[in-house]
C-alpha cells in the first residue's frame, strides 16, 4: 500500500492497542527523569525549604513510589483484563479491540508506569560516597508531583471503566466509529464518478487475473496507487472484493481489461493495494461496525443471556447508523481518472447491503420476542423518516414484511399481534404504503 495509507492503517491498529501509548508516556517519563536530573546537578534547590530532604528521606520515598506505582500497574492491568473478558463474554468478542481503544484508559496506564521509571530513575542517581554526595531535589519533588496525579488517575479509572463497561456506553461508541467510517468508506476517493454515462458493459474479452498472495481479511484498499496502477497500464479494473471480504491464499482479487503481461513486481504492486489481516477491523469496513452491533443485540436476546432491553438499546443505535447512510448518495461503482477515462469498477458496499446486514440475523432470532420485534419496526420507521428515495424506502417495506411474517410464526397472544400491527401501520403510513399493499398479522 502507498505510505500515508499503510501509515494510516498501522496508528489505526496502534491506536487500538494497550502498549502504544503507555510505551511512549514510559519514554517520555526516563526524558523527563534525565532533564530534572541534569537540573539539579546544574542548580542547587537546597535553599528552597519545600524541596529539602536527607538521603535516607529521599531514597525511602522514591522505593515507596517504585513499588506503589509497580502495585497499581499491576492492578489496573487486571481491571482491563476483567473488562476485556466481560464485554467478551456479555455482548461480543469482536467489541474488544474498542475496549482496548479506550484512551483515557491507556493515558491512565501510561501515567502509571512513567511514575514508576521515572521515580526507578531518579533512584538510581542518589549518591551518597564521602567524596560526593548528590540527592536530587527537583527530581525528587517532581516524583512526588507524579505520584499525587498517580492517585487522582487511579480514582478517575476506576469511575471512568465502571462507565466504560456499561452497554449503553460500549454500544453508542461502536456506531460513532461506524458513523465515522461512512464518510471514508471505499471507493469514495477512488478518482471520481460519472453518473450521467452509464457504465459500459464488460468486454467479452480474456482478462488479466490478479491473484491473492496471502489468505486474509481486507482490512482497506488504497485507492491512489489503484488508479495509478490503472493508468500506467491503460487498463480497466473490475474489482472482485469489497472491504471486509475474506479472499483465500491463490484467490481472484481483480481482474483487468484488456490482457497484459504482468512480471512478479506488477503483480506484487497490484497485491500491495490490499491491506490483509487476520480480523476485519473498523478502518475501512463500515459493514463490520453494524456486525457489531448485531453482535451484541444477538448475544443479548441469546436464551443464556436474556436481556431483550440491551438488544433494543443496540437496535436504536443501528436505527442512527442506517439513517445516516441512507442520507447519503449509493456510490457509483465506475470511477474515472482525471481525463474522464474509465479506470475501476469497484466493487462497493450498498445500502441493501447495510440494512440486511443489521436486520436479517436479528428478526430470524427475534421471531417470539415482542419488544424486539416492535422495535425493528421502530427502527424502519425512524430510516423512513430521514429518506425520500423511492427505491430505498421500498426496501425498507420490504423488509417490515419480512419481519411481520416471522411475527406471524412467534407471535401467538392477540394483545401482542395487535401491538405489532400499530407499528405496521405506523410504518405504512410514514412510508405511503398503499392499502393494498400493506400487510398486518390476524387478530383472533
Amino acid at each position: 500500500m502507498r505510505i500515508t495509507r499503510e501509515l494510516e492503517n498501522q496508528y489505526h491498529k496502534l491506536d487500538s492497542s494497550l502498549w502504544f501509548r503507555p510505551t511512549l508516556m514510559a519514554i517520555g517519563s526516563a526524558i523527563l527523569a534525565f532533564i530534572t536530573v541534569e537540573l539539579d546537578r546544574v542548580f542547587d534547590f537546597d535553599h528552597v525549604a519545600f524541596l529539602r530532604a536527607g538521603i535516607d528521606d529521599a531514597r525511602a520515598i522514591l522505593s515507596s513510589v517504585t513499588s506503589s506505582m509497580l502495585t497499581v500497574t499491576t492492578v489496573t492491568f487486571s481491571i482491563i483484563m476483567v473488562a476485556l473478558v466481560l464485554a467478551s463474554q456479555q455482548f461480543s468478542p469482536r467489541i474488544i479491540r474498542n475496549v482496548m481503544r479506550d484512551t483515557p484508559s491507556q493515558y491512565v496506564l501510561g501515567t502509571f508506569i512513567g511514575t514508576f521509571i521515572y521515580s526507578l530513575l531518579v533512584l538510581g542517581q542518589i549518591n551518597d560516597q564521602a567524596s560526593f554526595v548528590f540527592v536530587p531535589i527537583l527530581s525528587l519533588a517532581t516524583s512526588i508531583m507524579l505520584t499525587l496525579l498517580s492517585i487522582v488517575a487511579f480514582i478517575y479509572f476506576v469511575h471512568h471503566i465502571a462507565e466504560t463497561i456499561q452497554a449503553s456506553v460500549l454500544i453508542a461508541r461502536a456506531a460513532e466509529r461506524t458513523i465515522d467510517v461512512l464518510d471514508r468508506r471505499f471507493p469514495e476517493t477512488l478518482g471520481h464518478a460519472m453518473e450521467q454515462i452509464p457504465p459500459p458493459p464488460i468486454p467479452n474479452e480474456t482478462p488479466t487475473t490478479i491473484y491473492n498472495a496471502k489468505g486474509g481479511y481486507i482490512q482497506a484498499i488504497d485507492p491512489v496507487p489503484l488508479l495509478e496502477l490503472a493508468q500506467r497500464f491503460d487498463v480497466v479494473i473490475y474489482m472482485d472484493r469489497a472491504v471486509g471480504d475474506f479472499v483465500p491464499t491463490g484467490n481472484p482479487l481483480l481482474h483487468m481489461v484488456p490482457q497484459r503481461e504482468l512480471d512478479a513486481d506488477s503483480i506484487a504492486e497490484f497485491q500491495d493495494v490490499f491491506e490483509l489481516g487476520l480480523e476485519r477491523t473498523l478502518f475501512d469496513d463500515v459493514l463490520f461496525g453494524i456486525r457489531q452491533l448485531v453482535d451484541i443485540a444477538l448475544k443479548a436476546i441469546s436464551p443464556a443471556v436474556n436481556d431483550p432491553s440491551t438488544a433494543i438499546n443496540a437496535i436504536d443505535l443501528l436505527s442512527d447508523v442506517l439513517a445516516q447512510a441512507i442520507r447519503r448518495p449509493e456510490q457509483s461503482p465506475c470511477r474515472y481518472d482525471e481525463f474522464d477515462q474509465l479506470r475501476v469498477v469497484a466493487n462497493t458496499i450498498t445500502f441493501r447491503q447495510m440494512l440486511g446486514t443489521a436486520l436479517n440475523q436479528i428478526r430470524q432470532y427475534a421471531k417470539g420476542e415482542i419488544a424486539v420485534t416492535a422495535r425493528l419496526l421502530v427502527l424502519l420507521n425512524e430510516v423512513a423518516l430521514a429518506c425520500a428515495d423511492q427505491e430505498r424506502r421500498a426496501m425498507l417495506w420490504e423488509q417490515a414484511c419480512i419481519i411481520t411474517r416471522g411475527a406471524d410464526q412467534g407471535i401467538t397472544e392477540p394483545f401482542d399481534r395487535a401491538y405489532i400491527n400499530e407499528h405496521l401501520v405506523t410504518l405504512a403510513n410514514t412510508l405511503a404504503i398503499a392499502p393494498e399493499q400493506r400487510i398486518t398479522l390476524k387478530v383472533g
